[in-house]
């Protein structure tokens, strides 16, 4: 018996076809949720059957992690070849959101993922980075596409983002926090610190 067989033999027959689907997802797509329509099916699958999963991402150099409160499945490569690398304003925005996430939740005892503005969006942005370094309104555009797509924000007032709309609203997801995975408003601070003394890297490393 080879090595995939073994390791597939607690998975049913009928359902090792999807096997190879949802790996090639899991590393393809930074998230899975168990709240997404789409995402359902393949996150219960993988909840099941966890432990196999786990011991085929490892042997390929991949760590497969659960936040157990936000339901969300994520896969993140012990090597740098596989990690997604961000612009520095990619990387600013994720701070932003990070930040923007925590003085949420630290404020308001919430059940779901807290809800931003556009208009907190940009002032925090501004507030972070000063306002020499204030976007366009094309470049805001692309940055919240880009980290839509990756599953750190949906749009709730339609499906389209209107940047020039500053009370159009975001919800950030909870991918947030394990993309940028701070322990403390310290640790926030520790990076913000970073940009403003001049220590942002022109690319940044998603962990």
């Amino acid at each position: 018996m080879t090595i995939q067989e073994n390791l597939l033999t607690e998975i049913p027959d009928k359902s090792r076809r999807d096997f190879p689907r949802i790996i090639n997802r899991l590393l393809g797509q930074t998230f899975l949720y168990q709240d997404v329509d789409g995402d359902k099916d393949d996150y219960y699958f993988v909840h099941r059957h966890r432990a196999v999963f786990e011991s085929v991402l490892a042997l390929t150099g991949f760590n497969l992690l659960h936040d157990d409160y936000h339901r969300i499945f994520q896969v993140v490569s012990e090597y740098s070849y596989s990690r997604a690398r961000y612009k520095l304003d990619e990387s600013l925005m994720i701070v932003v959101l990070r930040k923007l996430y925590e003085d949420k939740t630290e404020h308001i005892s919430l059940a779901s993922d807290p809800v931003v503005t556009i208009g907190e969006v940009r002032e925090e942005y501004r507030t972070i980075t000063g306002k020499e370094r204030d976007l366009g309104m094309g470049q805001y555009e692309t940055l919240l596409r880009r980290l839509r797509s990756i599953g750190l924000i949906e749009t709730i007032d339609g499906r389209n983002i209107d940047v020039r709309d500053g009370e159009a609203r975001l919800r950030l997801r909870g991918s947030v926090r394990l993309i940028l995975p701070i322990q403390s408003a310290t640790e926030l601070e520790a990076w913000l610190r970073k940009y403003r003394t001049g220590e942002v890297e022109s690319e940044s490393e998603e962990e």
